[in-house]
């Protein structure tokens, strides 16, 4: 049991290097932080957020996710403002064009995905989908945990 959070690490950075290994950020011209920023807005239905809430649930670092969000507030992705009720609360919001270009990148990681997964035969492929349901099932159960 000692091992099983050793090797947990290990498969999911080794299954996500493999995945985007050779992802072209130049496509999407925006550094991957920022690219990584928009993507889990969009794939979280969030159009708002408070930064501390990205922080939370995106494994990205407060001063990593800082300089990327200037990155997006200067290139009008999102917009950044600080809450009326406590002004130490921060909040991002996908602008229209920060929606269309996470709808870009969205589109691009798929086909990329998707080329990757090609390599795979059928009995793998079933063999990953029944592996990641069962992840996505831990993961929803581990979730509520958290907020217990």
């Amino acid at each position: 049991m000692n091992e099983l959070p050793e090797d947990l690490l290990m498969v999911c950075s080794i299954f996500s290097n493999t995945i985007f290994k050779g992802f072209d950020y130049s496509k999407i011209k925006l550094p991957k932080t920022s690219a990584g920023i928009l993507f889990f807005m969009k794939k979280h239905s969030k159009n708002v957020m408070k930064m501390s809430e990205l922080e939370n649930h995106s494994n990205f670092v407060k001063s990593t996710l800082t300089v990327a969000t200037d990155t997006l507030v200067y290139e009008g992705y999102v917009k950044r403002y600080r809450s009326e009720e406590d002004r130490r609360v921060v909040f991002i919001e996908l602008t229209e064009k920060g929606n269309e270009k996470a709808n870009e990148i969205l589109g691009c990681m798929k086909k990329y995905v998707n080329e990757k997964l090609g390599m795979l035969d059928n009995e793998q492929f079933t063999k990953l989908l029944d592996a990641l349901e069962k992840i996505r099932d831990v993961t929803n159960v581990l979730k509520g945990e958290e907020t217990r």
